[in-house]
């Protein structure tokens, strides 16, 4: 299986800092399907990573922080005691792209491996 994260909110102080980063993450497969006689190779999410044994990979001390939203589906929090000093969303992928390196029994997406 493959993975990958999407950005749900992105907190930001004053200075421009990202103080706070919600993500939710999902696993999917590629797959190949002919178009008009064509064979297009498609990344497809299949199911979103929604519980937290699901995210057992995450875990840190025994606890993945998360936040729960109305749905009772959970998105892993972030905040600067986690990724550090960062302005930028690429800083932030940066940080994201090893935490999906954290899971051995699934493969980033090749967009979203460490480089």
């Amino acid at each position: 299986m493959k993975t990958d994260y999407k950005f749900w909110y992105i907190k930001r102080d004053d200075d421009g800092f990202i103080t706070q980063a919600t993500i939710r993450f999902y696993e999917g497969e590629v797959t190949t399907e002919n178009e008009k006689g064509v064979p297009v190779t498609r990344y497809r999410r299949t199911k979103r990573l929604e519980t937290f044994d699901d995210l057992q990979h995450l875990k840190k001390d025994g606890i993945v922080k998360g936040l729960k939203e109305v749905n009772g589906k959970v998105a892993v929090f972030y905040n600067q005691e986690n990724f550090g000093q960062i302005k930028t969303d690429d800083e932030l992928r940066d940080f994201l792209n090893k935490e999906l390196e954290k899971d051995k029994s699934r493969e980033p997406i090749e967009e979203q491996k460490v480089k």
